[in-house]
């Protein structure tokens, strides 16, 4: 595994293990372009994920900052499709991100490190916009110091998710 990957999956499994307890290991389902998908857990408690590091970063000391997005599905929860990011930054407190994907632009609320949508009809807009688009764009504020600007690739995404999908029986 490369060092990049090591470190997204290391940062993914302690986001996304909330509801897993320790003795359930976290599968990797690939590597498609930027993105990576996992599972872990089974029956009502699988979840699946797909994630992908941030490609460049404005406005933030070189090499100290860096982001995550996100795309989750919890079938045992009826939860498909939920976007979020995770920062090494944190937010500033009652902030919000915008992220903009080609012509779509949606704000996402914070709290710490991290940030989602307000609704599940934001998560499958924004998710929608994620198949198509090139690049995902976030412009937030950071807890410390100037606007930081963050950009995703998105290379790979529509086939990331897919696998996803697939192992946590989701159809679209």
């Amino acid at each position: 595994m490369r060092p990049r990957s090591l470190l997204l999956a290391t940062m993914l499994v302690a986001v996304a293990t909330t509801a897993t307890a320790a003795s359930d290991p976290t599968k990797r389902l690939g590597r498609f372009g930027e993105w990576e998908s996992y599972t872990f857990g089974d029956g009502a408690n699988r979840t699946c994920y797909t994630a992908t590091a941030a490609t460049k970063v404005q406005g933030a000391d070189k090499g100290k900052a860096t982001a995550y997005l996100t795309v989750t599905h919890r079938p045992g929860t009826k939860s498909q499709d939920v976007v979020s990011i995770n920062s090494s930054f944190g937010f500033k407190k009652d902030s919000e991100v915008e992220v903009q994907i080609g012509a779509l632009k949606n704000t996402l609320f914070t709290k710490g490190d991290n940030a989602w949508t307000k609704d599940a009809a934001s998560d499958k807009v924004i998710v929608g916009a994620l198949r198509k688009g090139k690049e995902a764009v976030m412009h937030a504020s950071p807890a410390k110091g100037p606007a930081i600007t963050v950009t995703f690739s998105l290379s790979g995404f529509a086939d990331a998710l897919t696998a996803t999908d697939k192992t946590c029986g989701v159809k679209r």
